[in-house]
């Protein structure tokens, strides 16, 4: 009997120790913790690329907006009809235009215009403010209706920035005595209070009457800095001025003094939608300075020279 009671005792159980759980429990925390330092830091990476990504792409898309417009500045289609030619005026020689379009073709302010929306070119006034993203307003012949040169429709419509024709009401009489459509556009920065953010809009003299739209969010400042000519027919750069305010020095009328810009230097500061994981960073801005993003936000700098290439002929009164 003893006997068989003693095989149907059942063997002595072992489990783990505390100690060796404890163990276990230790390296599978660490583990742990290190996929998710991983995780968190490939989704920081992930996010921060991103970011930078899409301010690369609204960067290219506003300087390419802005380079076309520039790039139009001044544009008025030679007339076949009539050859360029030359005058003799107080023994000094001034080129006769064989164009409709001689004024100025750009106008520009440090700071922002005071009056963005005021009808004429000519009574642009320049903020008084000492900080603030510039402005520039620009302008050109469009395509007339009629199509009175075959080229001209093809070559240049009669649109503003917000592609909004031009009416009749703002065709111009010109140096040879036809009438055109002076197609002008304004480009601004400033806060939209709906959204909270800045932003770059524009306005032109078409249906809206130079009431602005936003055409590029966290757009945060716009510099521009010109190259200019010796006088309004040269196309030779012989100095860089830094702000408006030196161009509106110079001796002469409003046009002549503008008629001498041919090339723009135009500086976006763009800033990132949402904060970067990475913490505050520091950036270089449109003039050439360190600073630091306080707030979180990615920003960066986006430089491009752009040549007005309408501005090499006769520059006289505007229209």
């Amino acid at each position: 009997m003893k006997k068989t009671a003693s095989r149907l005792r059942p063997g002595r159980a072992r489990g783990r120790t505390l100690l060796e759980l404890l163990v276990a429990i230790t390296i599978g925390l660490v583990v742990l913790g290190a996929l998710i330092v991983v995780y968190l830091s490939t989704g920081a990476s992930s996010r921060q690329a991103t970011a930078i990504s899409r301010m690369n792409e609204d960067a290219a898309i506003a300087l390419d907006l802005l380079g076309s417009h520039l790039r139009m500045a001044g544009f008025s289609i030679p007339r076949h009809s009539v050859a360029p030619g030359a005058v003799m005026v107080d023994k000094v020689l001034i080129s006769v235009p064989d164009r409709n379009f001689t004024g100025a073709a750009i106008r520009a302010c440090d700071h922002g215009f005071a009056n963005p929306t005021v009808a004429a070119f000519e009574d642009l006034a320049c903020s008084d403010a000492s900080t603030g993203a510039a402005a520039f307003a620009l302008r050109f012949e469009g395509a007339d209706q009629a199509g009175s040169d075959g080229a001209r429709a093809l070559l240049s419509p009669n649109i503003d920035c917000l592609d909004q024709a031009v009416d009749a009401a703002e065709y111009t009489m010109g140096a040879l005595g036809e009438s055109y459509p002076l197609v002008e556009s304004r480009f601004v920065v400033g806060l939209n209070k709906s959204s909270g953010t800045t932003e770059l809009s524009c306005g032109g003299n078409g249906k809206s009457s130079f009431g602005t739209q936003p055409i590029m969010q966290y757009v945060e400042d716009m510099t521009l800095r010109y190259g200019i000519a010796a006088d309004g027919q040269g196309r030779d750069v012989v100095q860089y001025l830094d702000t408006a305010a030196e161009i509106d020095k110079l001796p002469e009328t409003l046009d002549q003094r503008w008629s001498r810009v041919v090339t723009v230097r135009l500086c976006l500061l763009m800033r990132s939608a949402e904060p970067d994981p990475a913490g505050v960073g520091k950036y270089i801005d449109c003039g050439g300075q360190s600073a630091s993003s306080s707030d979180g936000l990615i920003r960066r700098a986006y430089v491009s020279t752009i040549a007005l290439r309408n501005r090499g002929g006769f520059a006289g009164s505007a229209p």
